[in-house]
């Protein structure tokens, strides 16, 4: 091989060199222009979605079942559903039937009030703090629907559940109050039948406004605690349960109280 013939040769295998990274770069920039269309496509279909799924019924049926995956599709569709109020039901049982200690409007007004007993709940019962938080909101919500304290209702849940929305008792006791499911299953025909026992937000609606009839039906406090707890009458020992009730009503009031005075009563 002459001296022109092998520097030929080097030069060419010089530019195969050069040119390899500039390929490589030019296919990259390829995938990487093609991935970006697909995932502005994938944008604009999920975002049209979403924005079916709120606007129409219909589509969202439609869509929903067969461009999201089942699970997911679930819970955007819990969503959008809101849940039934029991507010009609409890206006059934009048004002003045109801122990006035069964009932504090003035309570968990504040956000700091919420986020005090919220953790309080988080750190006794170990669940996470958001998922307390939420509880609480729940039970805020409820209380207005159904006119009781809700740290009332957060105390019934605490000693019946200890806040698992699963919890279940071998005597047929369901949720998160403890609702005996045979027995008050018309009250969920509301939220869909007896299968929305495990549901927090429709149990607890059910559970309080059990509670406030037995209240009224029981003429106090005390009394509509022991018919809840399932004492044939309101003259029948409840083991302690009106007492285990009251104590952590109390406590929860104490966590919620004292947070505000630490903060100078001052309302956020």
């Amino acid at each position: 091989m002459n001296a022109n013939t092998l520097k030929m040769t080097e030069m060419v295998s010089k530019g195969r060199e050069s040119s390899e990274p500039v390929a490589l770069l030019t296919r990259l920039t390829r995938v990487r222009a093609k991935l970006g269309g697909l995932m502005s496509a994938l944008g604009v279909l999920t975002c049209f979605t979403v924005a079916a799924l709120w606007i129409n019924q219909p589509m969202r049926v439609e869509l929903g079942t067969w461009l999201i995956p089942a699970q997911a599709y679930k819970i955007l569709q819990d969503g959008f559903t809101s849940v039934p109020s029991v507010a009609e039901e409890a206006a059934k049982i009048p004002v003045t039937l109801v122990d006035k200690q069964a009932i504090d409007h003035r309570i968990l007004n504040s956000s700091v009030e919420r986020q005090a007993v919220a953790r309080y709940v988080s750190n006794k019962y170990k669940i996470a703090h958001a998922v307390s938080l939420d509880f609480v909101d729940k039970a805020i919500t409820v209380s207005r629907e159904v006119g009781l304290d809700p740290t009332l209702i957060l105390a019934v849940t605490a000693v019946e559940s200890g806040f698992n929305p699963f919890a279940e008792s071998n005597k047929g006791a369901q949720g998160l109050m403890q609702v005996r499911t045979s027995v008050h299953t018309d009250k969920y025909q509301l939220f869909g039948g007896h299968h929305a026992a495990l549901d927090p937000d429709a149990n607890m609606r059910v559970g309080s406004l059990i509670l406030r009839q037995y209240i009224a039906k029981g003429g106090s406090l005390d009394a509509g605690l022991r018919l809840y707890v399932g004492a044939s009458s309101v003259f029948t020992n409840d083991g302690g349960y009106g007492q285990k009730v009251l104590a952590e009503r109390q406590r929860i009031r104490d966590a919620a109280s004292m947070k505000l005075a630490a903060l100078g009563g001052k309302t956020l």
